[in-house]
Parts: structure tokens; C-alpha cells; sequence
């Protein structure tokens, strides 16, 4: 269930390389908060993955699928450009908060031991799912297909 209202995820005619930015952007604040207290940072980084997460994944998949969609390849290259330019942009302009951030979280035992345990706990997830490539995204998507075209070996469609 998802948190109180969010912009990012409400904005209707937006485009979803633009959702997925001012996610990112959102991802920023937080971060910029956390560098002044990490605990709390990344107990509300990770109930912001929790709450906007499925929006934030299928604003990423409706980008692939808008660009993919686009049969000329000049003009799927460029709105691939456009979408690269929209998503880079928070990230490229919050690097030293999250910088700042990261170094708040390494030197404070009790955040880092929160972050580690997510993350960990994160792969294990993704390692169950997906298998050990899952700890990956381009393992996860080979062992996603090796298991398809294994089942489908042993099970043919009719």
C-alpha cells in the first residue's frame, strides 16, 4: 500500500521517464537529510522503496516499452536519448548528496547495520527469484531466459 499523496507518482500526462526523474528527485531530499542523520535517512529511504517502489519500477518498464514501440530507429534513438537525458539528470545533479549521504551511513554503526541488512536481505530476495544470477540485472535476465527456453524444452507449447 502506498504512502500518503506523491506528485511523482499522481502526475497524469507525464511521461514515465519523467515520474521515474522526480522519483530520483524525491530519492535526493532524503538522501540530503540522511547526510545530517543517517539513521533516519535510511529508515525513510527505505519506506520510500517500500511505498513508491511498483511505481517507480513501472515507470522504468513503460519507458522501455515507449521507446521500443517507436519504429523508426532514428526516432527510438532519440526519445531514448531524451529519456537517458530526463532519468540522468537528478542523478548527475544529487551525486555529492549522495556521496555525503553514503559517507553519513558508513560512519554510523547503527545505519550502515540497517542499510546492510536491506540490502542483504534484498539479494536474497532477488537470489531466489532469479536464481544466484539474480544478484545482477543482466545475470537475472540470462537465467530468466535460460530457465524459459529450459521449460520450454521440457514443456512445448502445443
Amino acid at each position: 500500500m502506498r504512502g500518503g499523496a506523491c506528485g511523482a507518482c499522481n502526475a497524469e500526462r507525464v511521461e514515465p521517464d519523467q515520474r521515474l526523474a522526480a522519483h530520483l528527485d524525491k530519492l535526493c531530499e532524503i538522501a540530503d537529510d540522511g547526510a545530517i542523520d543517517p539513521r533516519t535517512g535510511v529508515r525513510r529511504m527505505m519506506k520510500y522503496y517500500g511505498d513508491h517502489g511498483p511505481d517507480m519500477l513501472e515507470a522504468f518498464g513503460a519507458t522501455l516499452v515507449t521507446i521500443e514501440r517507436i519504429d523508426d530507429d532514428a526516432a527510438h534513438d532519440r526519445r531514448a536519448r531524451v529519456a537517458r537525458d530526463r532519468i540522468q539528470q537528478p542523478l548527475v545533479a544529487c551525486q555529492e548528496t549522495w556521496q555525503r549521504f553514503a559517507d553519513a551511513v558508513e560512519h554510523d554503526p547503527e545505519a550502515s547495520a540497517t542499510l546492510e541488512r536491506g540490502v542483504t536481505r534484498l539479494g536474497r530476495t532477488l537470489e531466489i527469484l532469479f536464481g544466484e544470477e539474480g544478484r545482477s540485472l543482466r545475470g537475472m535476465l540470462a537465467g530468466a531466459l535460460a530457465r524459459a527456453r529450459d521449460a520450454e524444452q521440457v514443456h512445448p507449447r502445443l
